[in-house]
């Protein structure tokens, strides 16, 4: 167990690392390195980060477990889609199956926190009217944690308790 929680944190902070870097390039793009007010995408940006950080908070408790439900479905599509593509046998196959569960998560509006560690920064640089303590409350940690419930309850176990538990035993022979 203690090497799953590195190698989450490893990922976690790689990722993390990655879409910082993404942030600041992007908002130095929108914003011809800070010298001029954030281009109309820029000024957009903001404000989705306010909307899914400040807008959340506004609802209290229903707002969390808004935000909960929607990391939890989000990763039951993405976990959804790595394990299509896993087990699919071409690649026309692969492509679909990826795609398929992932522009479902765009589409409606769910919650992913690789997504979010690139776009909240953003919105921050870029003029957004939140707070870091509004990004990490209101938005990537409850994220997070139903990422991990979304990823685990309903494809991690689903998988373990119809193929991996019930395989048959090999011989060490």
């Amino acid at each position: 167990m203690s090497g799953v929680l590195r190698n989450w944190g490893l990922v976690f902070v790689g990722n993390f690392a990655g879409a910082l870097t993404v942030a600041l390039m992007m908002s130095i793009i929108f914003t011809y390195g800070f010298t001029v007010e954030p281009s109309l995408v820029g000024q957009k940006i903001g404000t989705i980060g306010e909307g899914r950080t400040v807008g959340y908070a506004e609802h209290g408790a229903a707002g969390m477990l808004t935000l909960f439900i929607r990391g939890v479905l989000c990763n039951w599509m993405v976990s959804t889609g790595v394990v299509g593509a896993m087990v699919s046998t071409n690649v026309t196959g692969k492509v679909v199956a990826m795609w398929m569960p992932i522009m479902l998560f765009f589409y409606m509006g769910f919650e992913h926190s690789i997504v979010n560690m690139y776009l909240f920064p953003s919105g921050l640089m870029l003029g957004g009217n939140f707070s870091i303590y509004d990004y990490m409350v209101w938005n990537e940690i409850p994220t997070v944690i139903g990422n991990l419930v979304g990823g685990l309850a309903f494809v991690g176990l689903t998988l373990y308790s119809t193929h991996i538990r019930t395989a048959p035993k090999r011989s060490a022979y």
